[in-house]
């Protein structure tokens, strides 16, 4: 009552509800349950050193880059693996899925491309050329239309994923580009790099 009287966005249809969720963090406070968390499955997933590992949007698939120069698919549950993408030349070091979708995988390589795979039967879609150096950092817009690299060079990249073809170039940085990332709606994008900076893009026009 007292921070619904304090709270003027708090409306009195509201009230109720906001009190009920008010009583179960208390009650979830107080409670001591113990947590137990526990170690589930241990995989030797690779020959040589991990680099990422990612889930699909329901968890029941992950997916891991090595320096072993592959990916591999990976049921979660069960542990066996799926599928290895294989055809980099050098350490497969960022990857995603097109979450929400899932039916689509793309890896990105210390050789300077990136590849987009089918993620039920590992067909390689399309192999991405255009970056100087390696790349680091990858994703997927929310609509799995648009993939976005980010590079050594300074440089992030948006491709068409139906056609394999570039978009764009995002100019600007004068450092590496280490992070990327979109908008819920992907219309935008935010680029982090080592020369202190973030820059944020409009991805239709680049």
């Amino acid at each position: 009552n007292k921070l619904g009287g304090r709270e003027p966005l708090i409306s009195e249809q509201r009230k109720p509800q906001v009190r009920k969720l008010v009583y179960k963090l208390i009650e979830k406070l107080e409670s001591n349950e113990a947590q137990n968390f526990y170690l589930f499955k241990i995989l030797r997933a690779h020959i040589l050193p991990l680099t990422n590992c990612a889930f699909n949007k329901s968890g029941d698939r992950f997916i891991t880059g090595s320096y072993d120069r592959t990916c591999k698919v990976w049921n979660t549950m069960t542990g066996e693996e799926l599928l290895t993408l294989e055809g980099h030349k050098n350490v497969v070091y960022a990857i995603a899925f097109n979450n929400p979708f899932g039916d689509k995988i793309v890896t990105g390589s210390f050789d300077k491309t990136a590849k987009i795979w089918n993620a039920e039967t590992g067909e390689l879609y399309h192999t991405l050329r255009g970056h100087a150096t390696e790349i680091v950092c990858l994703s997927f817009d929310p609509h799995g239309a648009v993939v976005a690299t980010g590079s050594m060079d300074s440089t992030a990249k948006l491709w068409d994923v139906e056609r394999g073809v570039e978009l764009c170039t995002l100019l600007g940085h004068t450092a590496e580009i280490v992070s990327l990332n979109f908008n819920s709606s992907g219309d935008k994008i935010i680029t982090g790099s080592f020369d202190h900076t973030t820059k944020g893009w409009d991805v239709h026009s680049g």
